[in-house]
């Protein structure tokens, strides 16, 4: 080498980011680490979100049942005197029943649709269109499967019969199976 020539050294560009060292694990190992803590979050999510009101409302949302107030007034009675006597009192009693299928007014209950060999989605859809929103459903093979698709299972049991009148704010409990298995 001559006193003129300085040593070579690399060529580094004098633009953008400096080169990265390389990683200490290969493209696989992350995968390893990453794809299995995917699928860990994800069914954790599910098993949340199938934790939750199971397809049912609380009674917060539930509508406050009607009370039937009835008044009664009876007039005291009269001496019979040849004078006039004055009017007595009136009393007035007010007596609270709780509603009843038979004293509730039609726009507070409707009958209850068929729902047997039905879709749970079609069901549930039919029910909340008739004014029924607290529903329920149940595995009713007692497996105690949750129906997390409502459209993969079919309605087998109603726990009120078809026709019957009922007030909207009851509870409708469907007992369900999958769609390619047979009621018991």
């Amino acid at each position: 080498m001559t006193s003129n020539q300085l040593p070579q050294q690399p060529h580094t560009p004098q633009w953008g980011p400096a080169a990265k060292p390389p990683s200490p694990q290969p493209g696989w190992a992350r995968k390893r680490i990453v794809v299995p803590a995917a699928v860990v979050l994800f069914f954790t999510g599910v098993g949340i979100g199938a934790s939750g009101s199971g397809g049912t409302q609380t009674t917060s949302d539930a509508k406050a049942a009607p009370t039937v107030t009835t008044t009664v007034t009876a007039k005291a009675a009269v001496p019979q005197t040849a004078e006039k006597a004055k009017p007595g009192p009136t009393v007035t009693k007010t007596v609270r029943a709780k509603p009843t299928a038979e004293t509730a007014d039609d726009s507070d209950g409707a009958a209850v649709p068929d729902f047997l060999g039905m879709g749970l989605q079609a069901a549930q859809d039919t029910a909340q269109a008739k004014g029924f929103y607290l529903l329920k459903s149940h595995d009713s093979t007692g497996a105690d499967r949750l129906q997390v698709l409502d459209r993969n299972w079919k309605v087998c049991t109603q726990n009120y019969k078809a026709g019957k009148v009922i007030p909207v704010g009851t509870e409708i409990d469907f007992g369900t199976v999958k769609l390619e298995e047979n009621c018991p």
